[in-house]
């Protein structure tokens, strides 16, 4: 037998492969999504509304057109079913159950891409995903994820922003994200923190250091300055809008002009990374070697095989949302919303009806018990926000409940803070918080308890959450804050000392109100 024969014989047995193994690849992606259709229906609809994840809709094609830019390579090679894909959609089913369990919406779309992949990577094997590695990892920009960054890159866009004013010689008073110059007042909020331009820029800035670049090295480097001029861009932004404004009075800059010079400056700041990116490509021919069609002589898989194949990854991806529908029937709960959560008096401070500020915690989802304290001429007001049982729906943390609602434009924040106190013999952290208003200011103590656990971290508090329902633990779960007014002449760390000594009273009271009321939910 010729050489050339067996050379057909062997391209006409992958071919059948391919038409055994590509319908069974698509086969499974339809399914995965009818089986975690909340979950893809999460992620478009926030592509829909939110115009910093729009460009999502331009992903899947990207992705699919990489792989066909591919196809010469790709049929030389053989589909081969993958050990180690299949236990790569364990994790991510384990992960989107934890996801679900905790409420946690980005863990879940994450979970679903990972799912997508390993799902391509156990059905099509090793050989055939690492060839298309970039595309598959490209899908990553599906989730619209950052928006836990927003609150950091806030903070350095303030400190950036008034570092260089104050270079500029013009005098600067701050509190918190909120700053004033001479001619004007200017607050950073969400919309300038620059995640827009930051997600905009590393998904451009993957794509064309894959399309660009042979060299691994060149393509990391050029992704890590995709991340880093954004950030620092956004900060000249800044200064440059606040700079307008205050050399203008106040008269430009300051309206729907202040986007627009904002999306016009990050237009020439993308331009010039990209033409200063181009002046190091790589030829065309150094992708020649990486991407040279080559024929593989592999077992020809039959379409029982196949079938195999896909039915285990169906089976080991879709038995997921299954126990979760099992944990929820075990763990969902009608509140008995009559019987309210209570704890008693505390000796030398006198209970009141209301007092003197107009704030309150914004939980939209939580049972709420509110009391007030007076000693002398110091008042105290107790928030306590709590899910005894687990209602479909009903969430405590996330990024709904806050300390302000947007209704409470008289109030910000100027102030965030990490604190130890002592609580008998245990030190226990809590998240402080400084807030202002016109005639008041109020230090603000916060933490969670997750079943019989404290922690001021709600990352912590998520896991914490999804170990109790995995295992089927207390469900019970509460924000507990205090507040407490002071002038701007008095000390914080004095004040500090009034509320701790009030806390150690108060919040034995209050866990064995909480245990008495989590006796009746069992």
């Amino acid at each position: 037998m010729t050489s050339a024969l067996k050379d057909n014989m062997e391209v006409a047995k992958q071919q059948t492969s391919w038409r055994y193994f590509l319908p069974s690849v698509i086969a499974y992606l339809v399914l995965l999504t009818i089986f975690f259709y909340g979950t893809v229906e999460s992620m478009v609809s926030i592509w829909i509304r939110s115009e910093t994840f729009t460009h999502a809709f331009l992903i899947l094609p990207i992705s699919i057109w990489l792989v066909w830019e591919k196809k010469n390579y790709l049929r030389g090679l053989s589909p081969k079913p993958s050990l180690i894909g299949m236990l790569s959609l364990v994790g991510a089913g384990f992960l989107w159950l934890l996801g679900h369990l905790v409420d946690a919406t980005v863990v879940q779309q994450l979970a679903w891409v990972t799912a997508f992949i390993g799902g391509v990577w156990a059905i099509l094997g090793n050989r055939i995903a690492w060839a298309i590695a970039f595309p598959l990892a490209f899908l990553v920009f599906l989730i619209p994820f950052g928006e836990d960054l927003v609150p950091m890159m806030m903070e350095f866009t303030a400190d950036f922003t008034i570092g260089l004013v104050r270079l500029s010689g013009v005098p600067v008073y701050r509190e918190g994200l909120f700053f004033s110059l001479p001619t004007g007042h200017w607050s950073v909020v969400e919309a300038c923190s620059g995640i827009r331009y930051l997600i905009a820029s590393l998904t451009l800035g993957c794509l064309y250091a894959y399309l660009t670049y042979s060299s691994l090295k060149k393509r990391l480097l050029f992704i890590a300055v995709s991340i880093v001029v954004p950030i620092i861009a956004n900060g000249l932004r800044a200064y440059m809008i606040v700079m307008l404004g205050h050399v203008s009075d106040m008269t430009i800059a300051t309206g729907v002009d202040h986007l627009v010079y904002g999306w016009l400056f990050f237009g020439i700041i993308i331009f010039l990374m990209i033409l200063a990116g181009s002046r190091f490509r790589d030829d065309a021919d150094s992708f020649k070697g990486v991407e040279s069609p080559a024929t593989e002589s592999n077992t020809n898989y039959s379409f029982p095989k196949t079938l195999q194949a896909f039915f285990l990854s169906l089976c080991l991806i879709g038995i997921w949302p299954a126990l979760a529908h099992i944990i929820d029937d075990n763990s969902y709960r009608t509140n008995d919303a009559t019987d309210k959560l209570s704890f008693g008096e505390i000796n030398g401070w006198e209970s009141l009806d209301q007092v003197r500020w107009d704030w309150a915690p914004n939980n939209q989802a939580a049972e709420k018990t509110e009391k007030f304290f007076e000693k002398g001429k110091v008042q105290i007001g107790v928030y306590l926000q709590y899910l005894f049982v687990r209602e479909k729906g009903v969430e405590l943390i996330s990024s709904q409940n806050t300390l302000l609602s947007s209704d409470q434009s008289d109030w910000r924040i100027v102030g965030n803070n990490k604190r130890s106190i002592q609580i008998g013999e245990d030190n226990l952290e809590i998240n402080e918080t400084l807030l202002k208003a016109t005639d008041t200011q109020l230090l603000v103590w916060s933490w969670y308890r997750i079943g019989e656990h404290y922690t001021s971290n709600r990352y912590i508090a998520k896991l914490l959450e999804g170990f109790n329902r995995l295992t089927f633990a207390r469900q019970d779960e509460g924000e507990v804050i205090f507040a407490l007014p002071f002038n701007e002449s008095e000390s914080i760390d004095k004040r500090s000392v009034v509320l701790e000594n009030f806390v150690q009273k108060m919040l034995p009271q209050m866990e064995k109100a909480v245990e008495r009321k989590v006796a009746k939910t069992k």
